[in-house]
């Protein structure tokens, strides 16, 4: 833990790698803003294409998203198995969940299928663009997150001091990306995408390009964890 917290104040090698993550942030949020204006702007060609909009599914910056995800996954796994550290297991489960649920949309898909089985329409507006449907995410994504959060509480209330001061930044850092892919997302449904379209897009923005610098910040700090894990065991 002492390397850790050194890595964290005074190493310069790992905050180039914040820097390189943060920065691929910045290049695809600024693509989007000139695509965006691009298209007001009936202007060029490519830019416009729809691979530049960071709130698409599968488009490029969501790309990015998930190789991210898809390194902190294979992270806590290494910890998991090479040093024996199973207080991750439940870290590892939620991140595999994040993968698969901005891949194929499951949490969108589920909500769907429970509005409708018990006879409400998802796409019902209530105000501005806020669904049903908004209500039906919201709530599942409150389940699985209930879920996996309490395997992490349990690890977290048998670890010792050490493990819960790392618990301590994984769950800020979680919360930072909850903060804009669930609660900020919710938000932006208020704005009518046609009423108010300058605010919907701003808060979409936001809400996108938050997330991205949240999981950009969650993917360094795991790989300290494990880099401060390989240097104790040479030590």
């Amino acid at each position: 833990m002492t390397y850790l917290l050194r890595k964290l104040q005074l190493d310069e090698k790992p905050r180039k790698m914040l820097y390189l993550f943060l920065m691929g942030d910045l290049l695809f949020i600024v693509l989007h803003i000139v695509s965006k204006i691009a298209r007001m702007l009936d202007w060029g060609t490519t830019i416009r294409d729809g691979q530049f909009i960071i709130y698409y599914d599968l488009t490029l910056a969501e790309s990015f998203q998930y190789i991210k995800e898809y390194w902190i996954i294979l992270l806590f796994v290494w910890l998991i198995f090479k040093n024996k550290n199973y207080q991750y297991l439940g870290w590892a489960l939620l991140f595999t969940y994040l993968l698969f649920d901005d891949m194929l949309s499951f949490h969108e898909g589920l909500a769907t299928i429970i509005l409708k089985g018990v006879g409400v329409d998802p796409l019902y507006v209530l105000y501005g663009s806020l669904r049903y449907q908004d209500f039906g995410e919201l709530g599942v994504s409150v389940f699985f997150g209930a879920v996996f959060l309490s395997l992490i509480a349990y690890h977290y209330l048998r670890g010792g001091r050490e493990v819960r001061t790392v618990f301590h930044y994984l769950v800020g850092g979680l919360l930072l990306i909850v903060f804009f892919g669930v609660v900020n997302d919710t938000l932006n449904r208020v704005f009518d995408q046609v009423n108010t379209k300058v605010m919907f897009e701003i808060t979409r923005l936001i809400e996108d390009g938050g997330e991205m610098i949240g999981m950009s910040i969650m993917a360094w700090y795991v790989f300290l964890l494990s880099d401060s894990s390989e240097k104790k065991e040479e030590a």
